[in-house]
């Protein structure tokens, strides 16, 4: 089985949204594409996110606890974030959950993490990537060492062991040190 990497071209990950949002009646999906790239949050704790949970944050930064670890992870939101948030606020008044669902069957719950991974799966398999549910979260730390973020600086974001870790999560390849040598010039 292929593992999940992320989405090395960022035009790509605007077509995943793209894709996302024409292809389901609802933009739930490209709501949530564009939160977990812009937060690295894993997919279960951002399903859990409740609106009552962004009253308390300070600027602009959400201190959620994570299932995983059952740490304190501090999330900086950018202004995309924020505005999403708003934005979803404002379109779903009567939601509890930040990603909530609105069909009957499900009503007050989050979408399920199976139905995300499909629906990216499906939006990956049409640009012929391997895509899921924890693509994003891979995306930002992938994109971050190619403009020069330091690797302990994202193991600290990631709240890795190791920076081991840090490195194949973010799916750093052979052809990524490879080009490290076809560039150099001198």
């Amino acid at each position: 089985m292929k593992k999940v990497e992320p989405v090395r071209d960022k035009e790509k990950i605007a077509e995943v949204e793209r894709l996302l949002r024409q292809n389901n009646s609802n933009a739930i999906y490209g709501d949530l594409w564009v939160f977990l790239n812009q937060t690295a949050a894993r997919i279960g704790d951002a399903l859990k996110l409740r609106y009552t949970d962004f009253k308390h944050i300070e600027g602009n930064v959400l201190n959620l606890k994570e299932q995983k670890t059952g740490k304190i992870r501090s999330i900086m939101l950018t202004a995309k974030a924020l505005e999403l948030v708003a934005q979803r606020r404002a379109d779903n008044p009567g939601h509890e959950y930040l990603f909530e669902v609105d069909s009957n069957r499900a009503k007050g719950k989050p979408i399920s993490r199976v139905t995300v991974s499909a629906k990216f799966k499906e939006a990956g398999d049409m640009l012929n990537l391997h895509i899921a549910a924890h693509s994003p979260r891979k995306n930002l730390g992938y994109h971050a060492i190619k403009r020069g973020v330091s690797l302990p600086t994202l193991t600290k974001l990631y709240g890795h062991s190791s920076q081991a870790v840090t490195l194949a999560y973010c799916g750093i390849m052979d052809k990524d040190v490879e080009d490290v040598f076809q560039a150099i010039d001198y």
